[in-house]
């Protein structure tokens, strides 16, 4: 209670020049701590000015903007979390994620070509049951391009074709397969000659577009008839000129 009384009565004898000094130094202390926090945010603005100015020499909106803070954020994770990226600067650290994104893509790549492989495999066993199917019923191991609806390998004719003793007579099928109209104006027989005996070579040369459209995948049949009379070998040549071309049913 002593010290108290005293202190006040200290306090009270400092002169008015005293009092205006300790105002003046406290005065300074402030002023010296308002510059000092000017100067901060003076040099916090600059950086922010820098940063924009360099953003807007790249041409860059606020949207991207964000998205380069984003960038940042997670290249600050990477470098945090992951002892891989820690002594990497950004650039090869993007190298990496480069190089990463474009293994991902590989394998992800072949695991479609596998699985591309696997069905052309199913695709291809299925395939193989339906040519021993063919092979043991017709005696052939291509399916007919034609096939009646509904069954697995009943030919439709693409001609009736008659050998007579001195070639081979062509005609369409239209009135007999009007369903197939359609499918016979998309095929190259613009160029056959029908209702006029061909020689085998005229033939040959006039059926081979045909043949060379879907010689790997099918054959289209002929409904062979013989009216060659008794000169076999004659038949022989021209049923020959036509299994070149064609799969053949012969109408006996």
């Amino acid at each position: 209670m002593i010290d108290l009384r005293e202190r006040r009565r200290q306090l009270l004898n400092l002169t008015i020049t005293e009092i205006i000094l300790i105002l003046l130094f406290l005065v300074l202390l402030i002023a010296a701590n308002l510059i000092q926090i000017n100067k901060e945010l003076t040099k916090q603005n600059e950086q922010l000015t820098l940063q924009n100015e360099a953003y807007k020499s790249l041409d860059v909106d606020a949207a991207q903007l964000v998205q380069f803070r984003k960038f940042e954020e997670v290249i600050k994770d990477l470098k945090e979390k992951n002892g891989e990226f820690t002594e990497m600067d950004i650039e090869e650290i993007i190298s990496e994620l480069v190089l990463a994104q474009e293994k991902y893509k590989k394998i992800k790549d072949k695991d479609i070509e596998i699985a591309m492989l696997a069905n052309k495999l199913k695709d291809y066993d299925e395939a193989k049951e339906l040519l021993a199917y063919y092979k043991k019923r017709y005696g052939n191991d291509k399916p007919p391009c034609w096939k009646k609806a509904g069954t697995i390998a009943k030919p439709e004719y693409l001609f009736d074709a008659i050998i007579n003793d001195t070639g081979i007579i062509l005609t369409n099928t239209d009135f007999r397969y009007q369903h197939r109209i359609n499918d016979r104006k998309i095929l190259p027989v613009n160029d056959i000659t029908e209702g006029l005996t061909l020689s085998a070579k005229d033939f040959l040369d006039q059926t081979k577009p045909v043949y060379e459209l879907n010689k790997e995948t099918c054959r289209h049949y002929l409904l062979v008839k013989d009216r060659s009379g008794n000169n076999k070998n004659h038949f022989k040549k021209y049923l020959s000129a036509i299994e070149d071309r064609f799969y053949k049913y012969e109408d006996k």
